[in-house]
C-alpha cells in the first residue's frame, strides 16, 4: 500500500510541472580541507593510545539546468588517516575518493522535489549530518519549509531460506515542519513511521521537535525526542529532552544547558556544546549523550573573542549516569575542555583544543589533545 501511496504521489507531483526559466546552466563548486594532528590517550576508558595524523579534501558541486533543476553531490579526497599512504591505489586501495552525497532536485510549480543519496538534518539533539536514500517533496518560502519525506532504511534481505519472493524491505517515511514567526522565534518537528517487513520487526514511530528564540538578550532552544521501543529495540520508549540559554555576560558569550536522555535514547553525537562529549569535534571520543545509559547532565561553556582573529571557548559538564549493558559500571562523567580558533587569513582557520573526560567506574579518563587547520573555498 505505501508504495502505491508514494507512486501516486510522484505522479500527481510530475502532473503540476510547470516551465522555471533560469539563466544559462552550468556548474558551480565549493569546498573544504583539514589537516590535523590528534593525541588521544586511553580513549577506551582503560589503556589505549590512539594518537594519528588524518587530513582530506572535500568538494561540492552543483550542476543547474536552464530550467532550475539541480543536481548536488559533495566528493571526498584522501579522508582518512596517516599511513604510509597504504591508502591509495598504487599500494593495493581500491580508490581513495568518495561520495559523501549524491542528489538530483527540481522545481515543481510551488514544489520542489529531490531524490537520490541525501543529507539529513533536522535537529542536533535528534537526527543531524546523516544520510539516507529517499525522496523528498517540499515546499519553501521566507517563513515556512513543509516537507514530506519517504527513505529506504534496509532493502530486501529475506527472513528464510524459503522465502525469495516477498520484498522484505526497512522504510521510513514522514514530514517535517519548520515555522518561522516575528521576532526570531521558530519550531520545528518532525513525525516519522518506520515499517519493518524483516525478522526485526522495527515497525513504530519517531517524534522530534525543537523551539528557538530570544528573550531580550538570550539566546534560548528547546528539544525533545520520543520513539517507540520497537524503533529501537528496547524495553521501554526512548526519550529526551535539553533545553539551553545563550547570554552574554560582559565581553563573554555563556552556554548553559540541562537535559535528560531516557530509556535507550542516545543523542546525536553533533548534540550540545561539548568537545569530549561527541563525535563532531576532532578529539571527541564517540560517547554521546545517553550511550552509558540514562543521563541527566548540565554543562557551561563559554566563549570570548578575544580579537578578531582570536575566539576561546570552554566546556564544563557533568552527567549523572544510569549505567547498563557493557557501561553498568558507569556513575558519572566529567568533562573539562576548550579551544582557541585563530583565523589566520581569510577563509583559514588554526585550531587548538584539549580535554580531559572522566567516567566514574572505569580505569583511565580519556584525554586528548589536537591541533587543526581547516580552510573553507
Amino acid at each position: 500500500m505505501k508504495k502505491l501511496i508514494v507512486a501516486a504521489a510522484g505522479l500527481m507531483l510530475v502532473g503540476t510541472m510547470v516551465s522555471n526559466a533560469s539563466a544559462e546552466a552550468g556548474v558551480s563548486f565549493k569546498g573544504d580541507a583539514r589537516a590535523r594532528g590528534l593525541y588521544r590517550q586511553d580513549y577506551n576508558l582503560t589503556d589505549s593510545d590512539t594518537s594519528q595524523w588524518q587530513s582530506r579534501v572535500r568538494l561540492i558541486f552543483q550542476g543547474e539546468s536552464k530550467g532550475g533543476a539541480y543536481a548536488n553531490a559533495r566528493v571526498r579526497f584522501a579522508d582518512s588517516t596517516w599511513d604510509g599512504t597504504q591508502k591509495t591505489r598504487a599500494l593495493g586501495e581500491g580508490s581513495n575518493i568518495y561520495t559523501d552525497w549524491a542528489y538530483v532536485g527540481t522545481p515543481m510549480g510551488p514544489l520542489a522535489i529531490e531524490a537520490g543519496l541525501l543529507p539529513w538534518n533536522l535537529t542536533k539533539f535528534s537526527q543531524w549530518d546523516q544520510r539516507v536514500d529517499g525522496l523528498n517533496v517540499k515546499y519553501v518560502n521566507d517563513m515556512t519549509t513543509v516537507m514530506a519525506f519517504y527513505q529506504k532504511m534496509d532493502e530486501f534481505e529475506t527472513d528464510n531460506v524459503n522465502d525469495l519472493v516477498d520484498d522484505d524491505d526497512m522504510d521510513r517515511y514522514g514530514v517535517y515542519v519548520n515555522q518561522k514567526f516575528d521576532g526570531g522565534w521558530a519550531v520545528a518537528g518532525s513525525v516519522q513511521m518506520v515499517n519493518d517487513d524483516q525478522a526485526t520487526d522495527r515497525d513504530g514511530v519517531i517524534v522530534l521537535a525543537e523551539v528557538t528564540g530570544a528573550i531580550n538578550n538570550v539566546a534560548v532552544l528547546a528539544d525533545a525526542h520520543w520513539q517507540e521501543a520497537d524503533v529501537a529495540l528496547t524495553p521501554d520508549d526512548p526519550w529526551g529532552l535539553y533545553g539551553q540559554a545563550v547570554m552574554p555576560v560582559g565581553a563573554v558569550n555563556l552556554l548553559a544547558g540541562v537535559g535528560t536522555t531516557q530509556d535507550g535514547f542516545v543523542a546525536d553525537g553533533d548534540f550540545g556544546p561539548f568537545i569530549m562529549l561527541s563525535d563532531v569535534s576532532s578529539i571527541a571520543t564517540a560517547y554521546g549523550i545517553g550511550a552509558f545509559g540514562d543521563t541527566t547532565f548540565a554543562a557551561l561553556s563559554p566563549s570570548m573573542k578575544v580579537t578578531e582573529q582570536l575566539t576561546l571557548t570552554g566546556v564544563v559538564a557533568y552527567a549523572d549516569i544510569d549505567g547498563n549493558g557493557a557501561y553498568a559500571d558507569a556513575d558519572s562523567a566529567f568533562e573539562i575542555s576548550g579551544s582557541a580558533a585563530y583565523a589566520v587569513t581569510d577563509g583559514a582557520t588554526l585550531t587548538a583544543e584539549a580535554g580531559y573526560l572522566d567516567v566514574d567506574g572505569f580505569d583511565e579518563p580519556a584525554i586528548g589533545a589536537g591541533l587543526i587547520l581547516v580552510i573553507g573555498f
